[in-house]
């Protein structure tokens, strides 16, 4: 029998990303490897454990929070995979696609009737750099413009600066100048409290004048907010899975007869899974409640053969009148919001199930598999297997198609 690979995990059990990530990577482990986990509850700035002075395992995955965090990491002569890099420090990483990330909140707030658009963040941080840059790309695409918060933070670009009181008059001032309505993006949750709390001070509505968007999901602090928070779902369970088939890649790979060197460079981007809407950015609940009801039923019967006419008729209102209203405030058909749900409704079938794909299409209103998959082709521009095997590997994709 092999001898189990000791594994060390550094990723933060504080935060609802973490522990997503390590569900991932146990998930990983339970199908595809034989390894021993060590590891200990641990908040996102914490350093290196006293305990490992004299570790010596056979990989790592961390998320650390510093680069002198990082580098520390190849004393232990193993694989490391990271999972909070900004691509220069660590040859294998693992991390969130910030330019479709920045597409989701753009589409969100556009979506929701705000007729501006911003983006705050106070930290000076890689990850946070690169999702203003996503931000301000996808605008220039479609020739629209935003609004960026100029910063109030000065210093080392580490990945998570604390909030400082001094931070505070800035904000307001910014959120204050803004042209209303406007939705604006947060680069994170923490950060999204803080544009709320400027709202507030500011006597200002939320979300009939300002939307707040928040970034990570950490649903027991977004829902218990007033209003709930909107937030996008970052797919940390995927970033976990990922990273743990990286790291057991580079584990094989220096198992004998190769012996590749440990600088073999891998860098895998993972698509965000979707956003979370609630309070703080569903404006259509106050301008248009009929509208409202509108989005509610596609959301819950989209899958079950929901059409444009049945739901024109439970408003009770002709079908002209509810496309018209619908395209004024979606720049969408409601046939079009109906097929984007059944689609995303598929694409997390394909993320989160093993089942096969005529299942998949039955559960999301197809009348065959050949349908089902014509369809996801046309709309996705690849078949559902290839882009459930662009997660899970054509092992997995095999099995589960069986």
């Amino acid at each position: 029998m092999a001898v189990p690979k000791q594994i060390l995990l550094l990723v933060e059990t504080s935060r609802v990303f973490g522990r997503g990530v390590i569900q991932g990577i146990s998930r990983f482990a339970r199908e595809r490897a034989n390894w021993i986990f060590h590891f200990e509850d641990r908040g996102i700035l914490e350093g290196l454990p006293p305990w490992l002075e004299n570790w010596q395992g056979d990989g790592i995955i961390a998320r650390s929070p510093s680069i002198a965090l990082s580098k520390a990491l190849g004393r232990f002569r193993c694989p490391v995979v990271e999972l909070l890099g900004d691509g220069q420090h660590q040859s294998a990483e693992v991390c969130t696609d910030e330019r479709m990330t920045a597409g989701l909140a753009i589409d969100h707030l556009l979506k929701q009737g705000f007729a501006h658009l911003a983006f705050y963040s106070f930290a000076n941080s890689w990850w946070s750099d690169a999702r203003r840059i996503a931000f301000e790309q996808i605008l220039a695409s479609q020739d629209l413009s935003g609004h960026v918060f100029p910063g109030a933070y000065e210093g080392g670009n580490l990945p998570y600066p604390t909030w400082k009181l001094d931070f505070q008059a800035p904000l307001i001032q910014w959120v204050d100048r803004l042209p209303k309505p406007v939705g604006v993006w947060a680069v994170a949750d923490s950060q999204a409290i803080r544009v709320l709390e400027a709202c507030r001070q500011l006597n200002l509505h939320v979300p009939a004048e300002v939307g707040i968007l928040g970034t990570s999901n950490e649903d027991i602090v977004c829902s218990m907010l007033s209003p709930s928070l909107s937030s996008i779902e970052l797919n940390s369970q995927q970033v976990g899975y990922k990273a743990a088939g990286l790291l057991d890649w580079k584990i094989r790979m220096l198992s004998p007869p190769k012996t590749p060197p440990l600088t073999t460079a891998a860098r895998i981007i993972v698509p965000p899974s979707q956003v979370i809407k609630r309070q703080s950015t569903d404006r259509i609940a106050i301008i248009d409640p009929e509208l409202d009801q509108a989005v509610k039923i596609i959301e819950r019967e989209a899958v079950n053969g929901l059409t444009v006419t049945a739901l024109a008729d439970e408003l009770l209102l002709s079908r002209s009148t509810l496309e018209r209203r619908f395209r004024e405030f979606f720049h969408c058909s409601p046939s079009q919001e109906i097929n984007h749900i059944r689609i995303e409704r598929a694409k997390g079938f394909l993320r989160e199930t093993a089942w096969p794909i005529s299942v998949i299409g039955q559960k999301t209103g197809f009348a065959s598999a050949e349908n089902f998959v014509r369809f996801f082709k046309r709309m996705v521009g690849k078949t559902p297997r290839q882009y459930r095997n662009a997660f899970y590997g054509t092992d997995s994709t095999n099995q589960a198609n069986a």
